[in-house]
């Protein structure tokens, strides 16, 4: 009997989808044209269906009598009693526009919007929505497409399909199509496990939009939806203004219309309707946009009751265009709902709904002493009819501490960051072949007649309607631009790459186009190679071993490094570095220029703003964390070091190149130098990730301190070796004011205890961008300083740095469509051998990627010096210095 359960089960469930019959139906308003975007919703069962542009829909449903809500934005809802037969049937369903009623609410010159008084209700009351579900199942259908009505024509010479016979130009302006039929659990707080039971698709992996659809597994209610802030986050208005534009009355329900509006035009904002429930404070309706780098995402969100006082999301309609760098096209993305079962957290139910569900604040065992205190102040502002925008705020927060699900609490409580949002996808192994039979079954759209072509197309590379796993890797379109493949051996040996020499044992090699190190005038051109041998014992214990040779072309010397380093505990992120060799150094080694800036300069301008020295060397140094956020650095190194001059002055300009002279600095004797160092950092409540096993430090609230000691000490009893005894300390903090501004600061100072004997290298420089362009960001270094400005007494200095996407200029409404932030510096130093200097600027950066900005000096109450610099921060990746 127990084997033949399933069997029995099986059967009878294939009976009842036998059973079931094709409704097809049109949805049109008085006039007879199509109501393009609306939706249905079928009651007994919780299936919502979203109609396409043209108004149609169809769905399979077993005999029987179902109530049908019809609803689009500007018409009235329409329920709907429809029998079901033993046939298929066609309907037609007509709509008619709203008539929305205002005319009680005035706003007087001067007023509030009474739309502000509803979202600050919404506002509240958005933490016992977001928290309200426990857990739900669901089936999901989803179907999108995607049409490419222009390709550059760079880009399409480059495409090809499969390496066949058709052409690019063949797919453009046809509609490509991806379906699927999904099993969907929710778990609270943010858990979805989708199942994949059947999956179609004609678009190339290069153009899938599913990628970037993740609006099912996000929701308005959090303070952030698809990666923009949400309009009922608490602090939303300082971003969006809000105008209640219309009510409506239906059935038992009041629908607030509330337009939203953008404070700035901001690719992280929406515009667009909310339409709120008065009373209860759900999202009834979302319908917002957001455009960013030309690319335009327009949702459409329905929402309805799948239980009493429970509305949850049943249809997604999103709409895109794309219209950047020359290629353009138009996208949708349709999603219909069916909930299966819907459990609510009955443990966290706050008094605050008893508005809208009567019922009454849970049991004073159930809280903490720290939740109940929380519910009564709730229960006040809960009388309340009108709320402040600081009580809806303290609301919003006294709502989230009592509901939110106890893994929110330890998360947000925890060191460990850990996820909460996951999404975790499953395809089933028959996904890709169920047939046409299956798809006419499951499908809530009809395919129109491209969409059914833009599968014929697919069909014609595989030979069949369904797609194996093999077959499938054949249907793609395949981004192919000209070049060497640096996987070849040619491609390896030209361009460098990395040769794997066993299952842990790696091998990289910078190729014959990073034979060229560098070029300055003291050692001419650097013409050599750098190899790192790799071995991994696991994904965070990696020894490395890297060996450079380079022949100095002016200087006629070979100069080399050997470097080896141990990554291990990586839970405590230690490192052990070893390395000795015979290179030129420069005398301000920790806040020097830039040397790939420098060879460009020296080549092209004449210019040299590095001043070097011969150095001999053996150092080792160590870092671990002996505490979460407080790391250990200790480090010891002794040096043979050596005045070096100018062997060539080669540049393309022809000028007459300056000395290899440190400008407050004569020459100095060559020398032997021994000293060590050891610092500590410590960074409170340092939060980190754990990513397959080592970790990531990710924030802190608080700043980050730093305390390091420093002696020199003669070793090798040379009489100019240098002796003495430093300490310095640091203080640092980047804080995120809003997700538009970011301040931050930096204060270091220090002294020499005692300085028996310094030589230029043992001074203490400070990092100034002389050049134009500089590597380095502009929060934490000065910018006209004179070259090699340093001291061997005491010091003090403090960077100041304050970003907004909107300071000044950006406030311009016309430039508010340009992707740039502004910033203003400040920047002051002094010394004990130097009065007060102060440096002031304002700077423009572009999407992260560089910044310029313009600077002034000051000091003994005078203007010194105005200077342009533009930063450029990439220039780190591609340098490589030698350690």
């Amino acid at each position: 009997m127990v084997r033949t359960l399933p069997f029995i089960l099986c059967c009878l469930m294939l009976h009842a989808a036998l059973q079931a019959q094709q409704l097809n139906g049109s949805i049109l308003n008085e006039q007879g044209d199509p109501v393009p975007f609306s939706t249905l919703y079928i009651h007994e069962i919780a299936r919502g269906i979203a109609a396409d542009n043209l108004g149609q829909f169809q769905t399979r449903l077993a005999p029987g009598t179902y109530t049908f809500e019809f609803r689009s934005l500007g018409y009235e809802n329409l329920q709907k009693r429809i029998t079901i037969d033993d046939h298929d049937q066609t309907i037609r369903v007509v709509m008619k526009e709203t008539s929305y009623v205002l005319d009680e609410v005035e706003v007087f010159a001067g007023s509030e919007d009474p739309a502000y008084r509803i979202m600050r209700k919404a506002i509240a009351h958005a933490p016992y929505h977001r928290y309200q579900v426990k857990d739900y199942r669901s089936e999901a259908y989803i179907k999108g497409s995607l049409t490419i009505d222009k390709i550059p024509g760079l880009l399409r010479n480059a495409m090809k399909v499969n390496s066949s016979d058709v052409q690019i130009d063949e797919l453009i302006g046809k509609p490509l199509v991806m379906e699927s039929q999904n099993n969907i659990h929710f778990t609270s707080p943010a858990t979805y496990q989708q199942d994949v039971v059947a999956l179609k698709s004609s678009i190339p992996p290069e153009f899938n939009i599913s990628e970037g659809l993740n609006i099912m597994t996000t929701s308005i209610y959090n303070s952030g939806m698809d990666g923009r802030i949400s309009p009922l986050t608490p602090g939303s208005f300082r971003y969006y203004a809000f105008k209640l534009e219309d009510v409506a009355y239906q059935s038992d329900l009041i629908i607030n219309k509330i337009k939203v509006t953008p404070r700035k035009r901001n690719p992280d904002l929406f515009s667009g309707y909310l339409y709120i429930l008065e009373n209860s404070w759900n999202v009834y309706i979302a319908d917002l946009a957001a455009s960013e780098l030309g690319t335009t995402m327009h949702y459409r969100i329905n929402y309805h009751q799948v239980k009493p006082a429970v509305y949850l999301p049943t249809t997604y309609d999103v709409t895109m265009t794309i219209n950047t760098m020359g290629v353009k096209g138009s996208g949708k993305y349709y999603a219909s709902l069916t909930y299966q079962s819907v459990e609510i957290d009955e443990a966290h139910r706050p008094g605050t709904q008893q508005e809208a569900e009567q019922r009454e604040m849970p049991d004073s065992e159930e809280l903490s002493p720290r939740q109940q205190k929380a519910a009564t102040e709730l229960e006040k502002l809960t009388q309340k009819e009108e709320l402040t925008t600081r009580e809806a705020y303290r609301m919003s927060k006294l709502m989230s501490r009592i509901v939110e699900p106890e893994v929110v609490k330890k998360q947000r409580e925890s060191l460990e960051i850990k996820r909460i949002e996951k999404i975790k996808k499953e395809v089933d192994t028959l996904a890709w072949e169920r047939d046409s039979l299956y798809w006419n079954r499951v499908r809530s759209l009809p395919l129109r007649v491209d969409e059914q072509q833009s599968y014929r197309r697919r069909d014609s590379l595989t030979g069949n309607d369904t797609i194996t796993r093999e077959r499938r890797e054949r249907n793609e379109l395949v981004l192919s631009i000209g070049g060497e493949d640096s996987g070849t051996l040619f491609g390896k040996i030209t361009q460098g790459g990395k040769w794997e020499m066993g299952p842990k044992l790696s091998l990289r090699y910078g190729g014959v186009t990073g034979g060229l190190k560098e070029y300055n005038f003291v050692d001419g051109f650097w013409l050599g190679q750098t190899l790192s041998l790799q071995h991994e014992m696991d994904k965070h214990r990696i020894i490395r071993l890297t060996p450079s040779i380079y022949y100095a072309t002016a200087r006629k010397e070979w100069l080399w490094n050997v470097a080896a380093s141990l990554s291990y505990a990586p839970m405590s992120l230690g490192r052990l570095h070893l390395s000795a060799g015979h290179i030129s150094r420069d005398v301000n080694g920790m806040n020097g220029e830039s040397r790939l800036m420098n060879t460009l300069a020296a080549i092209a301008l004449g210019q040299n703003f590095i001043r070097l020295y011969d150095s001999r060397y053996l150092k080792a140094d160590h870092s671990i964390d002996i505490a979460n956020g407080l790391s250990l650095f200790t480090g010891a190194e002794i040096e043979k070091r050596q005045p070096l001059r100018n062997h060539t002055s080669f540049n393309i300009a022809g000028r007459k190149v300056p000395d290899n002279i440190s400008s407050e600095a004569g020459l100095h004797p060559t020398h032997k130098a021994a000293k060590m160092m050891l610092q500590l950092t410590y960074t409170p409540r340092y939060r980190y990730y754990v990513r397959e096993g080592g970790k990531q430090y990710a924030s802190s609230r608080y700043p980050t301190f730093s305390l390091a000691y420093e002696k020199g000490f003669n070793l090798f009893a040379d009489s100019e070796a240098p002796l003495y005894d430093k300490l310095s300390f640091s203080l640092s903090h980047t804080i995120n004011l809003s997700p538009f501004e970011t301040f931050d600061y930096q204060f270091t100072g220090g002294s020499f205890l005692s300085s028996a004997r310094l030589h230029p290298h043992d001074l203490h420089y400070f990092r100034n961008n002389q050049m134009l362009f500089t590597p380095y960001e502009f929060n934490r270094s000065f910018n006209l300083l004179p070259p090699y400005t340093a001291t061997g007494d005491w010091w003090m200095d403090g960077h100041l740095s304050m970003q907004s996407q909107y300071l000044f200029i950006k406030n311009l409404p016309f430039l508010q469509r340009y992707s740039f932030d502004e910033a203003i510096h400040l920047q002051g130093l002094i010394t004990g051998e130097r009065k007060l200097y102060l440096e002031g600027g304002y700077s423009i950066g572009f999407l992260g990627l560089s910044r310029a900005g313009i600077f002034t000096s000051f000091s003994d109450n005078k203007i010194r010096g105005v200077a342009v610099r533009i930063s450029y921060p990439l220039w780190n990746v591609s340098e490589k210095p030698i350690r």
